[in-house]
């Protein structure tokens, strides 16, 4: 389970890299486009999609990161009632349903991705060119292929699903052995996680005070 866990961080700590190394490079370029057309009256072509792209690729990183933390989705409700194997299989019927889901909607991007490719490499062939070809001319028109979108669709649900198997995994051995596997990761929370710990607390607190 520590291996587990460790593969688990390793991985949504590069995910928060990659983020933040894209927000900036968003930020960087969306002022760049901003001083370009206001000053010079012009512009990169392809900034709009790369934005609008990148603010996709994004929110799929962040969904990823979340799921590592067990953020994703979650039944406060029943969370709060339940306590010992029973939360614990509670969380492995969700991480079910978050792999299923996730591996559902990522072999649909990639269903997605086969058709957009191959009219692509079609259309390419038909004008004695190929994809490689075609993906330049259409970067320098300003536009970002639908193939490349849809890939990155199919990357990013398989990297969710991954999440949740990984955590569906540690459930699911805390359910068979009673041994909870988050219990030094709950006591080192830091930042939001540790504040909402905190209000958690709070009002399990007020409640028994009630």
């Amino acid at each position: 389970m520590e291996l587990i866990t460790k593969l688990d961080k390793s991985l949504a700590k590069a995910e928060e890299i990659i983020m933040a190394l894209m927000l900036v490079g968003m930020v960087l370029l969306a002022a760049a486009e901003v001083l370009s057309r206001n000053i010079w009256h012009t512009g990169f072509a392809w900034a709009l999609e790369t934005l609008l792209n990148a603010t996709l690729f994004l929110g799929l990183l962040g969904a990823a990161v979340a799921t590592s933390e067990g953020r994703h989705l979650n039944i406060d409700l029943f969370s709060r009632v339940l306590s010992g194997r029973s939360k614990y299989l509670l969380k492995v019927l969700i991480g079910l349903f978050g792999v299923i889901v996730c591996s559902l909607l990522a072999l649909g991007g990639w269903q997605c991705y086969e058709l957009a490719y191959d009219a692509v490499v079609k259309e390419a062939a038909g004008f004695g060119g190929t994809a490689f070809t075609a993906l330049t001319q259409s970067i320098s028109d300003g536009n970002i292929p639908e193939w490349v979108s849809q890939l990155g669709l199919c990357g990013g649900f398989l990297l969710i699903a991954f999440h949740f198997l990984l955590r569906l995994i540690r459930d699911l051995s805390t359910v068979l052995t009673g041994k909870e596997w988050d219990a030094v990761e709950q006591a080192g929370l830091e930042g939001d996680a540790m504040l909402d710990e905190l209000e958690a607390q709070m009002e399990d607190n007020k409640g028994g005070a009630s």
